[in-house]
């Protein structure tokens, strides 16, 4: 597109914005309890920009009480907890990361509130699938208080498909991705992790899991604790969201429709699917219809006051609407995901200057481009990107015309003498990295890069963005080389593993397939899966994997059946050929055809799940 369409709109986005206060939202929660605890950091440091700090000090670890009965426990992990005590028992609506979190929560609650020590907890409402909702349940919930049906587990219908995928199909990934966004493998402190923007941290733990009792599509009127609670699908942030409106306290529990203090992630850097935000929009303007009086979210304090609680949520709502409509007005003209980013660098004055708007944790520029590629998909529209030389190709002939490795290098030094501009860092990050492409084990350019990297992380108040350039960082210095992978997986954690369908638990196979060694193979193998009563079968054909709801075999052989109960064979599934063994000599699985041999052959065709983190700045 033409580069001066859109000047006069860049240049007003551009403009410094000066935070106005809204104190006034929190005059009406009461603080129940203050243990005098903040996991964030709240110093001063040459390091970490002033308003980060500022935004660490909303995080402060405390119990809020609402219109009497609702209570938050905001700080105490990545998501907050909220408790609803009724006259009977008490529900909870989600459950933060981990048990730990969840029951230092509980107990702070029960300090705040002494007269529900001695009532049970009888729900667990789940907002969405994402972890930091669902991996403390433990802490109000076990396996025999929802199988006597004593405590429900509710959910959208869809929560199971979401944390099923999540585990089978990209859990390594998403994993490791994460951990970059989240800086869950920098230290806290001022050259490290600060907060994570919409929580103090993300706490680390036994991540629990106990799947729904009730589920929903639509909506869900329901009485627990003798109070009433509608039940409503919000697709925003997920597709599976929830949020509950309790109509007789006027209280909005808002779930991750309103992602905290802070600008939401239209796209998340760890990676998802697409965020729609014209349905996020509409789900806004569905809460903007309720006459709340209190607005209770997952993250962030809650606010009090009809006219506080309409303002916020039509601020944001307004937020997304000006990112998606104005992205999407010039990639009507043209505009590529860089251009966006370039032309939209941030929200307007009268946006960007809201407390609940700072770009802590969403960007505008990161937003526009996954609108782009939402809408559009990957292809910019250039075709020189159809089908480019490879990468460690394209380097090679751009270090040559620079005029060589040493031509580069002095280049790069070049740009980071300039202490005082941020441009030269990206520049210099960004020529650097060619030399890096061309050899991962270039140490000058490495540490070059990583200085650069450094530099631009110090500098920025996305915590999103922080900790992606410090692990980089990090990362290319050689800090992480062999770091064992084992443990770090939250998203297929063991109590994750008995909840998922044995059939699509087998589906772990069909990604860690290594196909070059399996053209010319027809085999399968069967899976007895005893506490399920089901068998099923895993045929591998000339390349792919195909499972099968029932007993199969190759024509004219006898497939080996392994036997064993669902939490082995996740067990199995997770740990190959070593862990079949160990569970064969544990008594834990057993063998009702075939032998092992032939069981560890067809294992043999799978790559094993790796035993450290993978690369993402040196790859």
């Amino acid at each position: 597109m033409n580069q001066d369409e859109g000047t006069s709109l860049q240049a007003i986005l551009r403009r410094p914005r000066v935070e106005i206060d809204v104190e006034h939202y929190y005059a009406g929660v009461e603080i129940a309890y203050d243990g005098g605890v903040n996991l964030a950091f709240t110093g001063d440091a040459p390091s970490v920009p002033p308003r980060m700090v500022q935004h660490s000090l909303r995080m402060a670890q405390r119990i809020y009480r609402v219109a009497e009965r609702v209570y938050c426990a905001v700080g105490y992990a990545l998501g907050n907890v909220v408790f609803i005590v009724g006259d009977e028992g008490i529900v909870v609506l989600d459950t933060t990361e981990k048990k730990e979190g969840a029951e230092a929560a509980r107990e702070d609650f029960y300090r705040a509130c002494p007269a529900a020590r001695p009532l049970p907890f009888v729900a667990v409402i789940y907002s969405h699938n994402h972890t930091d909702h669902i991996g403390g349940v433990r802490a109000f919930a076990s396996d025999e208080s929802v199988a006597s049906g004593a405590c429900k587990i509710i959910a959208h219908e869809t929560l199971m498909e979401a944390v099923t995928n999540n585990a089978v199909i990209a859990g390594p990934i998403l994993t490791l991705r994460s951990a970059y966004s989240f800086g869950s493998l920098l230290e806290a402190g001022p050259e490290g992790r600060i907060n994570n923007g919409i929580g103090p941290e993300l706490r680390k733990g036994q991540t629990t899991f106990i799947a729904p009792t009730v589920t929903f599509a639509d909506r869900l009127d329901i009485t627990l604790a003798g109070i009433r609670f509608e039940l409503l699908h919000a697709p925003s942030e997920c597709d599976d969201e929830i949020i509950a409106w309790l109509p007789d306290l006027k209280v909005l529990i808002s779930a991750e429709v309103v992602q905290g203090e802070c600008l939401c992630n239209l796209h998340t850097l760890r990676g998802t699917r697409y965020r729609d935000p014209q349905q996020w929009v509409r789900t806004l303007d569905m809460m903007r219809a309720l006459p709340a009086d209190y607005m209770v979210p997952s993250h962030g304090r809650p606010v009090a006051g009809k006219d506080n609680v309409a303002e916020l949520l039509r601020v944001y709502r307004d937020a997304i609407a000006f990112i998606h409509d104005q992205a999407a007005r010039f990639m009507n003209r043209g505009a590529t995901p860089d251009e966006l980013a370039d032309l939209l660098p941030a929200l307007p004055p009268h946006l960007a200057q809201h407390a609940w708007l700072g770009e802590y944790y969403g960007t505008v520029k990161h937003s526009v481009r996954q609108i782009f590629t939402g809408q559009l998909g990957w292809f910019d529209g250039d075709p020189t990107t159809l089908d480019p030389l490879p990468p460690r190709d394209r380097a090679a002939r751009w270090v040559a015309l620079i005029g060589g490795r040493e031509s580069v290098l002095a280049r790069t030094q070049e740009a980071l003498a300039d202490d005082n501009s941020l441009d030269q860092a990206r520049w210099a990050a960004e020529l650097v990295s060619l030399l890096v492409k061309l050899d991962t084990t270039d140490t000058e350019a490495r540490l070059l890069k990583a200085r650069a990297l450094q530099r631009l992380g110090f500098a920025t108040e996305n915590i999103n963005w922080r900790n992606w350039y410090l692990t980089a960082a990090r990362e290319l210095e050689g800090r992480y080389e062999g770091l064992n992978a084992s443990g770090r997986d939250a998203m297929s954690s063991p109590d994750i593993l008995r909840t998922i369908p044995a059939h699509r638990l087998l589906e772990m196979l069909s990604i860690r397939l290594a196909a070059e060694r399996s053209f010319d193979k027809h085999r399968c193998l069967q899976f007895e899966v005893s506490d399920q009563a089901q068998i099923l079968t895993a045929e591998l054909r000339h390349g792919v994997l195909q499972i099968h709801a029932t007993a199969f075999a190759v024509d004219g052989e006898v497939a080996p059946r392994v036997v064993l109960d669902q939490a082995s064979l996740g067990e199995m599934l997770a740990g190959g050929e070593a862990a079949f063994r160990q569970l064969v000599a544990d008594g834990k699985a057993t063998l009702r055809a075939g032998d092992l041999d032939q069981v560890s052959a067809f294992l043999g065709f799978f790559d094993p799940r790796p035993r450290s983190l993978a690369k993402l700045a040196t790859h």
